[in-house]
């Protein structure tokens, strides 16, 4: 029930509602309250959170509407005036505090849509890769042949092995070097996809874009989503993958 009071407090705070004495005390707690200051800057950030999240969405009526519903819940209070009265039952409606009610109610429903959006940005909708032709008919390089079907048929490992050898005789090829990372980045060799990735994005080949946005898919997997962002927004509009790259930007 504290909680429920706490949030009421919090909302009239924000509405500007309290009074002069009433702001005094809410001030004075947040000073000397710990949990209270604690709990009213996650009330406000969800708050602020949810403004902005829900203005996009038509289910906000429907949930509105439902915890409106909180509204209509009485709570019954007894009271004993004299031990020879007997006793009475106090019904106030909250209808006056249902909006207070729904806000304090969005704080966990808030907590999960947040969780649930970054959730919804998944490695595996974006690691779809196109199959790759090395060879050109009737060229005889076995190693690029072994290189190009061990990669389209997902067999990572092999196409690893068969890229370094490759590039250990001839290391200039970028186009190698992009596919290695990304084999490297399939088995999370993290820091060595990253690391191939990093070089090949910074130079000025035309894989520069491809190499930026498996950088941030690497990121991505990885779960590191600060870092994703700030490569995601360096990939210009020209970049094949630059819709996908908005996709998830969105999403964060």
């Amino acid at each position: 029930m504290e909680k429920e009071n706490n949030y009421l407090e919090f909302e009239k705070y924000l509405l500007n509602e309290l009074t002069t004495d009433e702001l005094s005390v809410f001030d004075k707690r947040l000073e000397e309250d710990t949990a209270f200051a604690t709990d009213f800057a996650l009330y406000k950030e969800v708050n602020t959170t949810l403004s902005s999240r829900f203005s996009n969405y038509q289910e906000e009526n429907k949930l509105r509407n439902t915890l409106e519903d909180l509204g209509t819940i009485h709570i019954k209070t007894k009271t004993t005036k004299t031990v020879e009265k007997q006793k009475e039952v106090k019904i106030f409606s909250l209808k006056k505090y249902s909006k207070y009610l729904v806000a304090a109610s969005l704080i966990l429903f808030g907590s999960l849509l947040w969780m649930n959006s970054n959730q919804s940005v998944n490695y595996s909708d974006f690691s779809n890769h196109d199959s790759i032709e090395l060879v050109v008919r009737g060229d005889n390089n076995e190693g690029l042949l072994k290189a190009q079907k061990a990669f389209n048929s997902k067999d990572f490992a092999t196409a690893q092995k068969e890229f370094e050898v490759i590039l250990k005789e001839d290391g200039t090829k970028i186009e190698l070097q992009l596919y290695l990372g990304i084999t490297l980045l399939e088995q999370n060799k993290f820091e060595l996809a990253d690391s191939i990735l990093s070089r090949i994005s910074k130079g000025d080949s035309v894989y520069k874009n491809k190499a930026t946005w498996y950088l941030a898919l690497s990121k991505l997997k990885q779960k590191d989503h600060k870092a994703l962002k700030n490569i995601l927004k360096t990939l210009p509009k020209e970049a094949d993958d630059y819709a996908k790259a908005q996709k998830i930007l969105d999403k964060l």
